[in-house]
């Protein structure tokens, strides 16, 4: 009998989740202090308000705001055709909207994609990786990053980065990890790898990219730290208490995609 890889999740519930959070927090120093100036009955009334309105500003322009932290340009419609047509296909073939296309500017070899749920998702592919990698090589990177769209993998690193990210390097770090991948399977990786293999048809091209990024490096210079998850292979070095580590060995992932 098959093994049930499926992993997809409810995006909403995980907007909502990160986003009551954020206002829960804001709220508190605003309803101290309404507490101390204002009628007690007025005091919750204003920090809910306060907390809510300032969460719905962080959230507008998110993918715009990601993008920049991750020193990710937007592609122009002729400047990359063969990654387009790429992406346009597989994009059907994976059951999702077209993502928008961004190119970072670093020799490494790594891909990363990102949404917020408003519209569609985004990916960015790194100079080394596009550079370098064949056509077939693409198919099964996008295939795996358009799996983590469909299946609900992407909102909640997405918002978390876009709300806490400051604090992910710094003593919070735990409770900004669990933000980012509360309820996230462990196999996540190896899932998004089997669906890419499925949507592509041709597991070796996917088995190639993976042996492309072992053959150079996937290091990034820009890497938010609570995005980690949402790279094609890791984007640094983790260290073993890493809670945004989120990636296996490429050995291992492609051993697993040999044996299909």
């Amino acid at each position: 009998m098959a093994t049930d890889l499926s992993t997809a999740r409810e995006p909403t519930t995980d907007l909502a989740r990160v986003a009551a959070v954020h206002a829960g927090i804001l709220a508190v120093p605003v309803l101290l202090l309404g507490l101390i100036v204002l009628p007690v009955w007025l005091a919750p009334v204003l920090a809910a308000v306060v907390a809510v309105a300032v969460t719905a500003v962080r959230c507008r322009a998110i993918d715009e705001g990601i993008a920049g932290s991750l020193g990710a340009r937007a592609l122009g419609v002729d400047e990359a055709p063969r990654l387009a047509g790429v992406v346009d296909s597989t994009s059907m073939a994976v059951g999702v909207a077209v993502p928008r296309l961004h190119v970072i500017e670093d020799p490494a070899r790594n891909a990363v994609v990102w949404g917020s749920g408003d519209g569609p998702a985004s990916i960015a592919i790194t100079r080394g990786l596009l550079d370098t990698a064949e056509r077939i090589e693409l198919e099964g990177i996008v295939a795996h990053l358009l799996a983590d769209v469909r299946d609900g993998m992407v909102e909640a690193p997405t918002v978390t980065t876009a709300l806490f990210g400051s604090l992910a390097s710094g003593p919070a770090a735990g409770f900004v990890a669990w933000l980012a991948r509360a309820g996230e399977d462990e196999r996540r990786v190896v899932v998004a790898d089997m669906a890419a293999a499925r949507a592509t048809q041709y597991p070796p091209g996917l088995v190639n990219a993976l042996e492309r990024v072992r053959a150079g490096s996937s290091g990034v210079e820009r890497n938010p730290r609570s995005l980690q998850p949402l790279w094609f292979a890791a984007p640094s070095a983790p260290a073993d208490d890493d809670p945004f580590a989120a990636h296996p060995p490429l050995a291992d992932r492609i051993d697993l995609l040999r044996e299909l």
